[in-house]
C-alpha cells in the first residue's frame, strides 16, 4: 500500500545512516517517507540534496571569522618505501598533510622526521645530488589526469630511498558521498544530528527557495558540534 512506513532499513540504534537521512529528506521535500515508491527524478533530487547537505557539514560555513576542519577527517596513513623507488601514489582521499612524515622505527633516533617541501625544490635537489639514502625531504604533487576519474596525488621523497622504511603521517582527507553502499557518515553518532540538520536545511532551501527553520537548527547544532570537536 502506497504511503506505508517502509519495512526495510529501520533504525536499530542512535547511529544515523543513509537510509534514515534519505527518509527524512524525502519527507521534508514532500515525497513521503516511503522512498521505494518514488520515481527516478524524485530519488535523484533526494540524493542531490543529501550530497549538498553532506558537503555543507563536512566543509562547514564560517562562524564569525572562524573556519573549522573536523578532526575525524584527519586519518593516519602508513606506507613502506622500496629501494630505488622515489614516487608513491597517495590515498585517493588525500588533500594535504598534517604534520611531518615520520619514521616508525623508534629504535634509531638517527632518523629525524621528514620535512615537507615543494616538488620544485625536490626536483632541483635530485639534479644536484641524485643518490640513494634514507629520505630527508618529502613533497606531494598531482598525477596527470585525463579527466576520466578523480585526480590523484603522489608522494615524492629525497633522497631516493635505498631500502624499505616504514613511514607514517596524518593528513586532511577529502569527503566521500553518503549512499546505500557507504551508508555511515564520518563523525559517528555524536555528529549525526548536525549532519541530518544540514541535509534537511538543503531540502528546505530547494523546496521553499529560502533558508528557514532547519537552516537555523543546522547552525545551532554546528556550533555545538564544533565545540565538542575542539
Amino acid at each position: 500500500m502506497t504511503g506505508m512506513w517502509p519495512i526495510e532499513h529501520r533504525a536499530e540504534s542512535l547511529q544515523i545512516d543513509f537510509f534514515y537521512v534519505q527518509r527524512q529528506v524525502s519527507k521534508c521535500m514532500g515525497f513521503g517517507y516511503d522512498v521505494d515508491v518514488l520515481d527516478d527524478e524524485q530519488t535523484e533530487s533526494i540524493q542531490e540534496a543529501i550530497d549538498e547537505g553532506v558537503r555543507q557539514f563536512y566543509y562547514p560555513p564560517a562562524i564569525g571569522d572562524s573556519l573549522h576542519e573536523w578532526t575525524f577527517m584527519r586519518p593516519i596513513w602508513t606506507m613502506c618505501t622500496e629501494g630505488d623507488v622515489r614516487r608513491y601514489t597517495l590515498p585517493e582521499n588525500w588533500e594535504r598533510p598534517i604534520g611531518d612524515l615520520c619514521y616508525n622505527d623508534t629504535s634509531n633516533d638517527f632518523y629525524s622526521p621528514i620535512a615537507w617541501s615543494s616538488p620544485t625544490r625536490l626536483l632541483k635537489l635530485q639534479y644536484q645530488s641524485n643518490f640513494t639514502s634514507y629520505p630527508q625531504y618529502a613533497a606531494y604533487e598531482p598525477i596527470e589526469s585525463q579527466g576520466d576519474g578523480p585526480q590523484l596525488q603522489q608522494l615524492v621523497l629525497h633522497p631516493t630511498p635505498d631500502s624499505a622504511y616504514e613511514l607514517t603521517t596524518q593528513y586532511q582527507a577529502h569527503a566521500r558521498r553518503l549512499t546505500a553502499e557507504a551508508k555511515f557518515p564520518l563523525g559517528g553518532q555524536a555528529n549525526g544530528a548536525v549532519l541530518l540538520a544540514s541535509c534537511l536545511s538543503i531540502a528546505e532551501l530547494r523546496t521553499s527557495g529560502m533558508d528557514g527553520a532547519m537552516h537555523q537548527k543546522f547552525m545551532e547544532r554546528l556550533s555545538a558540534s564544533i565545540a565538542r570537536d575542539h
